[in-house]
């Protein structure tokens, strides 16, 4: 793994806890740097073993979402993309476990996640409680 992403696990898994992400910011900020915005997501995934947590990795891209120019944008729309291909389940967990609502429209991330949930049983209980999450939100 690429020791800049390692040094910003690092600091991650040190002030996750307290959420106090003081080093984890210049950190990261360091890996969106050396890496750059265009596909930074896939690049990531990529570059990252599968050995280190998906929640860890989910983290990275929320933290990534603050340090980008688009505000996560880019990532935003490769989850989706990820959700709308449920061709990998680590890449699902993943878009599952960011700190947004995927699509805009809360229809469409019904259906895509519906669709998710009964395809890949590993994740359901993550699709239904963002569904579940985004009705709250619009009551």
């Amino acid at each position: 793994m690429n020791p800049v992403i390692a040094s910003a696990f690092e600091a991650i898994c040190k002030e996750r806890d307290d959420r106090e992400y003081d080093e984890s910011f210049d950190l990261v900020r360091k890996v969106a740097e050396t890496f750059g915005e265009l596909n930074l997501a896939e690049r990531l995934y990529s570059e990252i073993p599968r050995n280190v947590p998906f929640e860890l990795v989910a983290e990275l891209f929320n933290l990534l979402a603050w340090q980008t120019e688009d505000n996560g944008s880019a990532i935003a729309r490769t989850a989706e993309r990820w959700l709308r291909e449920s061709s990998d389940t680590r890449k699902l967990l993943i878009a599952l476990n960011l700190d947004i609502f995927p699509f805009a429209d809360p229809r469409e991330m019904e259906s895509v996640l519906s669709r998710v949930a009964s395809s890949k049983p590993r994740v359901a209980i993550y699709c239904k409680k963002l569904i579940e999450a985004r009705k709250v939100m619009s009551v």
